[in-house]
């Protein structure tokens, strides 16, 4: 039922980003272009912009969306979400820095946003860790909000500094999907496979973390190898996802939750998770495009809003917060 559902809702907004725009399509000549026939200019509109912009959107949800599964599980805490790593504040600093230095080096986006993820996550892994005891959950939460408030206390001073090119900073901060192409596709997907086959790995392992560190000694679990392992899969999954779409938040948090609802569990969490993250941003970048065309909204703002009332309804429903 629940991945049913899933499977309709990605294949209907797929259909929906294909055939709206500027240029209203009908979906007869979206199955004739994807076939290989249609007009020259429809499949210009379809295959050269709208098609690699929905596949970057499907790509980007669902590697925020595995990535929030595994930093569940991995932190045992319902509220983790890529942000919680430093991954987010990381690509920001380093989207912002260049941004701000480069200005017309747009081209270095990418690379910078992937660079500085990777190393807010190893310092977030870093300073979590105590000698002779590893990392644990709570100290990777700890870690991960004090780097997070630095980050993004730099990030606050360079906006000062730099207050002509805020516009700019602000829209990549804000997540969005305007103007990708086939390439950003080409270089987001094998971290998307890898991450993926990855998480299908740890799963089993994950799920006996879930009964807590020492029982899952006992049952021959290398916890801290494991939680290194999904730690790393979530960054390269957040890190590559942000290098593409910029910051686009919640769909780590609010995925996971909403699948666990529909299956009723854990079990067959991460693949169903992975299609529906795809799913959400599909139709959140649609929105983006739609709702006060000819101008577009960051997508982020869009999974904001509806994230947003769903944190707090989590934060309400917490019982260890009440």
């Amino acid at each position: 039922m629940g991945s049913g559902l899933v499977m309709i809702l990605i294949t209907a907004g797929l259909l929906f980003s294909l055939a709206l725009g500027a240029v209203d399509l009908p979906f007869r000549e979206i199955i004739e272009i994807l076939s290989g026939g249609g007009s020259q200019a429809g499949q210009q509109i379809v295959l050269e912009a709208r098609l690699p912009r929905a596949c970057a959107a499907i790509l980007v949800g669902c590697n925020l969306a595995v990535a929030g599964t595994l930093l569940q599980a991995v932190t045992r805490n319902p509220l983790a979400d890529p942000g919680l790593i430093g991954v987010t504040a990381g690509a920001a600093l380093a989207a912002t820095i260049v941004l701000a230095v480069f200005p017309g080096a747009a081209i270095l986006l990418p690379i910078a946003a992937f660079c500085g993820a990777m190393v807010a996550a190893v310092v977030v892994y870093v300073v979590s860790w105590r000698p002779g005891a590893g990392s644990s959950p709570m100290r990777m939460i700890l870690a991960g909000v004090a780097v997070n408030a630095v980050l993004g206390a730099v990030i606050g001073v360079l906006m000062t500094a730099f207050a002509d090119r805020i516009p700019a900073m602000m829209f990549w901060t804000s997540g969005s999907f305007n103007g990708r192409g086939w390439g950003h596709v080409s270089m987001l997907w094998p971290y998307t496979v890898g991450g993926l086959a990855l998480a299908l790995w740890l799963r089993p392992l994950l799920a006996v973390m879930e009964l807590g560190d020492d029982s899952a000694v006992t049952m021959g679990v290398r916890v801290e190898r494991t939680r290194l392992i999904a730690f790393a899969a979530a960054a390269l999954l957040a890190g590559s996802a942000a290098s593409v779409a910029g910051l686009v938040g919640f769909v780590g948090l609010v995925v996971p939750h909403l699948i666990r609802l529909l299956l009723g569990g854990n079990a067959g969490v991460i693949p169903v998770a992975a299609v529906a993250g795809g799913a959400l941003l599909l139709w959140s970048d649609l929105l983006a495009r739609l709702a006060l065309a000819p101008a577009e909204i960051p997508v982020g703002v869009v999974t904001g809003l509806i994230g947003g009332p769903y944190f707090i309804y989590l934060l309400y429903r917490a019982r260890w917060l009440r």
